[in-house]
């Protein structure tokens, strides 16, 4: 097993998460956190838009915490995985 190529694909795993932070960030940043409704044809469109908004903010927190899960996992077989291999090699620095 080569612990190299996990650490790398790990990493890559945790640069994901790290990107899917920054979009909910900046969807959030995006979003209007103070809608005033007047009851004009202007309105359709600032509650569809917000709407469409919260959709994909939802859609991007199951994905980031499911990754976010994921990665720790995977992290933890890792360290798991370098320790069966110490435990088992004690010789070999």
């Amino acid at each position: 097993m080569n612990l190299i190529l996990h650490l790398i694909v790990w990493g890559i795993l945790v640069l994901i998460v790290i990107a899917l932070f920054l979009y909910h960030r900046w969807l959030e940043n995006h979003e209007d956190h103070y809608v005033h409704l007047h009851g004009d044809a202007h309105d359709s469109s600032i509650i569809t838009s917000q709407t469409v908004i919260a959709k994909r903010l939802d859609a991007i927190d199951k994905l980031k915490n499911g990754l976010l899960v994921a990665v720790i996992l995977y992290a933890l077989a890792i360290v798991a995985i370098a320790v069966y291999v110490a435990w088992n090699n004690p010789g070999i620095s």
